[in-house]
């Protein structure tokens, strides 16, 4: 027998589509067992200011909302579910013009702050500023 010893003009091919469907079945295999988590919930770290430290800096316009839902305004205290009397005794004491600083425990929640801004809103207060602060 007589073979052909020709080697420099062979060609060397890989085939890739053994490897294609393999990538393609781990891609499926890491997306059906990856942990879906079902919370909605965002953890924001809130910044914190050095010159919020000391409350007796702040304006008398500062309302102050902790984490466990309470609202002090002067020498007023509430509960988160207690508005509309901070809305009444603000709206007395206050013009529409003046600027309100909300104070904002950073481990108060987000819904509180919105809450609290709309009621201000709705009062015809639209010069907000918000401070966050920790223990």
């Amino acid at each position: 027998m007589n073979f052909v010893n020709n080697t420099s003009n062979k060609e060397i091919n890989i085939e890739i589509t053994p490897l294609i469907d393999i990538v393609f079945l781990l891609v499926i295999f890491f997306v059906v067992t990856s942990k879906i988590d079902s919370s909605q919930a965002i953890d924001i770290d809130l910044p914190n200011t050095s010159s919020f430290m000391n409350q007796s800096q702040l304006p008398s316009n500062t309302i102050f909302l902790y984490e466990n839902g309470s609202l002090i305004y002067k020498d007023l205290t509430l509960t988160i579910n207690e508005v509309e009397p901070l809305m009444n005794f603000i709206a007395n004491n206050i013009s529409n013009e003046e600027k309100i600083i909300l104070a904002i425990e950073k481990k108060a929640y987000h819904e509180w702050v919105i809450a609290l801004m709309d009621e201000l809103n709705k009062y015809g207060f639209t010069d907000l500023q918000l401070q966050t602060y920790q223990k």
